[in-house]
């Protein structure tokens, strides 16, 4: 049995309750946290910058969904290495306008993860396991090298800086 300590669900709200000071925004990581999941599931953003939550394989029906702001997608996105394709599609999204039970709950095919049988499922969750496990060894094998693998492979680690403000109309 782990050791592990899970943090306690996040119970913050991004409205404002009249009094002296706005509530504070959720993080990316906060609103995650709060999004019903099963293990066999996963999550993923669409373009109408909604994360949704995703029930095993095949059917990969909805479980759960909240539409995420453009200060919570730049946190993300900054996490990973720049791409204009990626800021052309994002840019000026604001998931928190979405607010109808359709659109969130039954998105475009698009915006959803593929829809594997169970056999397909089994294999890629084997490749998973075997990417993880030579991830694993690099990180060991640069560890003894003298490598600062904390620093390299830190999740938080910000690689670029996604501009997501709407674009000027001209």
């Amino acid at each position: 049995m782990s050791n592990t300590v899970i943090p306690p669900r996040a119970t913050v709200t991004n409205t404002y309750d009249g009094k002296d000071e706005p509530t504070r925004e959720p993080t990316a990581g906060e609103l995650i946290r709060k999004l019903k999941m099963i293990p066999e599931g996963c999550i993923k953003l669409g373009d109408d910058e909604v994360m949704r939550s995703y029930g095993g394989p095949p059917e990969r029906i909805v479980l759960d969904a909240v539409g995420f702001s453009p200060a919570n997608i730049k946190s993300m996105l900054d996490r990973q290495p720049w791409s204009q394709e990626c800021e052309d599609t994002l840019r000026g999204v604001d998931g928190r306008k979405v607010v109808d039970h359709e659109a969130l709950y039954n998105p475009p095919d698009s915006y959803r993860p593929p829809k594997y049988t169970a056999e397909e499922f089994e294999i890629a969750k084997k490749e998973c396991e075997e990417y993880n496990r030579k991830l694993f060894e690099r990180i060991e094998r640069e560890r003894a090298e003298g490598v600062d693998v904390d620093a390299k492979y830190a999740c938080n680690r910000k690689q670029a800086d996604y501009d997501l403000s709407p674009k000027d109309e001209k």
